[in-house]
């Protein structure tokens, strides 16, 4: 009884020094992360949702461009910065920073692909006001056409890019439901805290941008990747992407694809890894008359190659006619 009392003590201070170190190890990670300043161009706004903040950037004028942005750890509004000043010679544009992303707040919340239709629906309608143009980019694209299933009368005309809907990085196995288990983890206050750092370390996110986000022989500036790093360690940063990892931002969006009404364009880079461009043709296949742009660059060819966006996505908004068949 002496002996088992003896290893239960062990095991309780082993296991109090360890999370001290990862706990201290935190908020030196904390401590070393500078505050995310907006680099877009434009004026800073807020919109408050249910009582969280969003913060969005807008600028220019004529018919609005609502601009939103991929998922995944550092994401934010940041990515439009190579063509968002030149969208506002033509359009107002809106971009915003979805809530738990960028500079907007970061509530420890079980976010899903559901409550983002939602803050998008309010935000068009209590923002902008008016139906609205979109450029969306990966699960966003997934989240503008359910919303424009579900309220069409918000919508103009859609871009989206490598639109992504029902995919999970941790799926669940057979009898084993990991995606839950992995969510719990990442839900705990000091290890999965620790775990999101690790997952998020320098050298990490250096690795994923550049071997995944950007095409291999891309010039990569630096301070891309530093502002990537910057953002996935705001406070409450690691909230978000847990319901990502974990597929809760997913929504089965081939139907809703398939009845949208709307003028629709999808966008591909050529060297896209996440979303290749073999899942392009699965869009084909089930509407021919939705034209795919195949652009150089991968997950972001508005930033790999902003010219020959700008030009398809501006050509595009522009073009008048009626919508396309349901």
């Amino acid at each position: 009884m002496k002996e088992l009392s003896q290893v239960l003590k062990t095991g309780f201070w082993v296991t109090a020094a360890g999370v001290s170190i990862l706990a201290i190890l935190n908020a030196w990670i904390s401590a070393q992360t500078q505050p995310l300043q907006s680099l877009l161009p434009g004026e800073e706004k807020v919109y408050f949702w249910r009582g969280h903040r969003l913060f969005y950037k807008v600028t220019g004028s004529g018919q609005p461009l609502l601009l939103l942005h991929g998922i995944g750890a550092g994401s934010s509004s940041y990515e439009f910065h190579a063509i968002m000043a030149e969208l506002g010679q033509h359009h107002q544009v809106y971009a915003p920073d979805l809530l738990g992303w960028g500079n907007s707040e970061r509530p420890d919340l079980e976010y899903t692909g559901d409550l983002y239709v939602q803050i998008i629906q309010d935000f068009v309608e209590q923002v902008i006001g008016r139906p609205t143009h979109a450029i969306a980019n990966s699960l966003s694209a997934g989240f503008v056409l359910r919303s424009a299933r579900l309220r069409p009368q918000h919508w103009r005309k859609l871009l989206l890019i490598a639109p992504l809907g029902d995919n999970s990085l941790v799926p669940d196995s057979v009898g084993i439901p990991l995606a839950q288990v992995a969510y719990g983890l990442l839900s705990l206050p000091v290890l999965g805290l620790a775990l999101y750092n690790g997952i998020t370390a320098p050298w990490s996110v250096r690795l994923f941008t550049e071997q995944s986000l950007f095409s291999p022989d891309y010039a990569l500036d630096a301070a891309v990747v530093d502002y990537y790093y910057q953002a996935a360690h705001q406070a409450g940063a690691n909230f978000a992407p847990r319901s990502f990892l974990t597929g809760k931002l997913n929504l089965p969006i081939r139907e809703d694809f398939q009845v949208v009404s709307k003028s629709m364009a999808l966008v591909w880079g050529e060297r896209n890894r996440l979303t290749t461009p073999e899942q392009a043709d699965q869009y084909r296949a089930l509407r021919p008359e939705v034209p795919i742009y195949r652009l150089p660059g991968a997950a972001f060819p508005h930033i790999e190659a902003p010219s020959a966006f700008l030009s398809v996505a501006l050509s595009f908004l522009a073009e008048t006619g009626p919508a396309l068949p349901g």
